[in-house]
């Protein structure tokens, strides 16, 4: 195979999902030899297009050829005996294996046979594939678990291309935010390995929000929005405003927003943070006065939804000193939160903050059972009506408290938490993207309910990656960097590509 010719083209496709058109007519080439980056806002169709690239997603118009000749009916299967490797985020590595375990998995072991592994043979090829990547300082019988997360990384990418060099060949290695979760004094080891991909003849396609990172690393970058293509050029071309503009629509939201908010000013400070680092946080402070929505702003790896969990104490290891109402938290735990007075929305409501096969009244009262329960028993109907009357003043459709929570929509799911917490009237309410996947209706009747809230006097935090949301519901945006908050922005007077290009970039 003559790597060096290879290209992937992907022409006029399109992806429908019932109503919704998540790629509308989309057209790009992926040349071998270059890092292409792909580039949009959550929602903007990154995902489903890699997904339509690996076959997990079939085409409802349009083709995708690979050096010229038509692929019909790509999956999982063809993608990879096509050349076609991926590696997402959070790459699946075996950390009880050793670093040549973790190569070989991806050829099956190809140099053992069926009755035992040669060890030494499997090593010899991982030794080969690192030298030949640049990283020969990987030793193949180190055990994963000793790795950094930069090295782990390393070894996830040689092990989809180590067939390079053989007959099989790599077309085309797709790279879904590989650094997002990195320190950033090891995100350099990961990009320079990935430009010795390209130097092999590989198209390598690189999905990334850091702006910064797409005009260094990258030859050529693709912009989607809203499931269309923006716009395909040479990065050469492109600044970093350019290209925030070109993600967020340019012109169109580059206006003063006329949005009327209540003056929080003279209220007194409720909720303060100081000096939080744990995970990916590094020194984190911050102060919410009484009433005031807070808005997090940060792109995937920033840290922003690691410091709410820390904030409430679900992540361990937290340092630096919370206080409420002048109140030290002195234990990080859930427990103690609550008892203080925070409440928290995760990010995902279904694993991590409701009980889907249990009914709609359960769901919503389990935070506040002292009403109707006793140690020894619960009165059901006094709850169901409890309940009720929960879902009535949040618009919880349909009013049925006894149906299963796994079956209502999103939307009416995330109403039904927030008015959980509601019940028990918190001070602090931590809110972790609280409309992401619910409908237009859906996400203005959350935002109505988060500033009643706020009117009486809770104080509110909220994450989102929709940095429109943000500016339209919060009296002011931190935005978070690499564990760091980087700034303060004012949502009425900043336009959507400021904010961005404030979050994915390191000297605006």
């Amino acid at each position: 195979m003559n790597v060096h010719a290879s290209s992937i083209d992907v022409r006029s496709v399109t992806k429908i999902f019932g109503s919704q058109r998540a790629l509308s007519d989309v057209s790009v080439t992926f040349h071998g030899g270059e890092v292409h980056a792909l580039a949009g806002l959550n929602g903007s169709g990154k995902s489903t297009l890699v997904k339509l690239l690996a076959g997990v997603y079939s085409l409802d118009a349009g083709e995708i050829a690979i050096d010229g000749e038509t692929v019909p009916d790509l999956n999982p299967v063809s993608a990879g005996e096509f050349g076609l490797q991926f590696l997402h985020q959070d790459p699946v590595v075996f950390s009880n294996l050793t670093v040549a375990d973790n190569v070989s998995i991806g050829s099956r072991y190809r140099s053992s046979s069926p009755a035992r592994v040669h060890r030494r043979q499997e090593q010899d090829v991982a030794r080969d594939v690192f030298e030949r990547l640049g990283v020969a300082h990987l030793d193949p019988v180190t055990p994963m678990a000793d790795l950094s997360p930069a090295e782990r990384t390393m070894v996830a990418i040689a092990r989809a291309v180590q067939d390079l060099w053989n007959d099989r060949g790599v077309r085309l290695l797709v790279l879904d935010e590989p650094t997002a979760s990195l320190p950033e004094h090891e995100v350099t080891l990961v990009t320079d390995m990935v430009r010795r991909v390209a130097a092999e003849g590989v198209a390598v396609l690189f999905i990334t929000h850091d702006l910064d990172m797409v005009l260094e690393l990258a030859d050529r970058v693709t912009v989607l929005r809203d499931g269309e293509l923006v716009q395909t050029s040479p990065t050469s071309d492109m600044t970093k405003e350019s290209l925030a503009s070109s993600m967020v629509g340019g012109a169109e939201t580059s206006v003063v927003r006329d949005v009327t908010r209540i003056p929080r000013a003279e209220q007194p400070v409720s909720f303060t943070a100081d000096a939080i680092s744990g995970g990916s946080v590094a020194g984190v402070s911050l102060a919410v006065r009484r009433g005031e929505i807070v808005g997090i702003a940060g792109l995937l790896g920033s840290g922003r939804s690691t410091l709410l969990r820390l904030l409430y104490g679900a992540q361990s290891r937290r340092s630096g000193v919370v206080e409420l109402d002048g109140g030290v938290l002195k234990q990080a735990s859930p427990r103690h939160a609550r008892k203080a007075g925070i409440g928290f929305v995760p990010e995902d409501r279904r694993r991590h903050g409701a009980l889907p096969a249990m009914t709609m009244a359960d769901n919503v009262t389990i935070a506040s059972m002292g009403g109707f329960a006793s140690p020894l028993w619960i009165r059901r109907s006094r709850e169901r009506q409890s309940a009720a009357d929960t879902m009535e003043q949040f618009d919880v459709r349909p009013r049925d408290p006894d149906k299963s929570f796994r079956l209502f929509s999103g939307g009416n799911q995330q109403k039904a938490i927030i008015g959980r917490w509601a019940r028990i009237s918190p001070k602090v309410l931590l809110l972790d993207e609280p409309t992401q996947g619910v409908d237009v209706h859906a996400r203005v009747q959350i935002h109505d309910a988060i500033r009643r809230l706020a009117g009486g006097g809770m104080s509110v935090l909220v994450v989102s990656s929709d940095f429109g949301e943000l500016l339209g519901l919060c009296d002011r945006v931190l935005v978070m960097r690499r564990g760091r908050i980087r700034g303060q922005v004012d949502p009425s007077v900043t336009p959507e590509e400021q904010l961005l290009h404030m979050a994915a970039s390191d000297d605006a």
